[in-house]
């Protein structure tokens, strides 16, 4: 399966795009945010992320970001999808830092609300981030998300207690975005 953004597609994850998905998560530029990640990630140590990943079946849908001339550039997910409730957690890395601040995470993640909300029928989509994360707080923001929770001092980044911010949007928020943009 193929989503298409103005910008860039979404695939499915592969094989084929290990060594990138290995150098981003190495990158600690890169993964400075992602607070699950340890270093150094050994190439078994991503590949069974990626069998795992790949297996998650339709409780999540993985997907690599590939520029419309056909190079990988990130990764981006719905996980924990609950179909009964009709939501989902949003995930995203942009890990070729030469490709950030051109628009390739904003398009994205609206091709995978364009999914989430059309195909998959899910009424809402969250995510969580560090608030020290000014550029990923901009980007949601400007995707439609909003703020509607702060954990006080829940992570422990570069050696001090930081808020952890909780955002969500909702599909009528989304269809209501798309209709003032086409106007």
């Amino acid at each position: 399966m193929t989503i298409e953004g103005e910008k860039i597609r979404l695939v499915a994850l592969s094989a084929e795009y290990l060594p990138s998905y290995r150098k981003w998560i190495d990158d600690p530029e890169v993964a400075d945010f992602l607070a699950s990640i340890g270093f150094p990630y050994s190439m078994a140590e991503e590949r069974r992320w990626l069998e795992r990943a790949q297996r998650s079946g339709e409780s999540a849908a993985h997907f690599t970001i590939v520029t419309k001339g056909g190079r990988p550039i990130g990764n981006i997910a719905l996980m924990d999808i609950n179909y009964l409730n009709r939501n989902a957690q949003l995930g995203i890395m942009i890990g070729e830092r030469g490709e950030w601040d051109k628009g390739y995470g904003k398009d994205a993640i609206r091709a995978l609300l364009k999914y989430a909300f059309g195909t998959l029928g899910l009424n809402r989509v969250d995510l969580k981030l560090n608030a020290k994360n000014k550029r990923a707080l901009a980007c949601y923001e400007s995707c439609g998300f909003r703020l509607e929770g702060r954990k006080k001092r829940h992570l422990f980044y570069k050696g001090e207690y930081c808020d952890e911010l909780e955002m969500g949007i909702l599909r009528e928020d989304s269809d209501r975005r798309k209709s003032k943009r086409k106007a």
